[in-house]
């Protein structure tokens, strides 16, 4: 399995598309604006399992797509809801 997007790539796509800086990001998170940044490199090493679930919470997406294990953005519980 080969995927399209990086978690780097993943990750800003979706700040973008909400249209946030870095520090709006860092404010809403409580993530450092620095790691949010390395996050966003194609170089950065680690990236914390609070910060996976963290930033997965915020853009309402599930872990797996932002880890690139999966291309679906919505989760299970969201498809869900939205059918109560």
């Amino acid at each position: 399995m080969q995927c399209k997007l990086t978690i780097p790539k993943r990750l800003k796509d979706l700040r973008v598309e909400r249209g946030l800086t870095l520090e709006q990001l860092a404010e809403v998170t409580g993530l450092s604006r620095a790691a949010l940044g390395k996050y966003e490199t194609d170089d950065f090493k680690d990236i914390s399992p609070y910060s996976i679930v963290t930033l997965a919470q915020f853009y309402g997406v599930s872990s797996d797509c932002l880890m690139g294990l999966t291309e679906q953005k919505i989760t299970q519980i969201q498809s869900l809801m939205s059918c109560i």
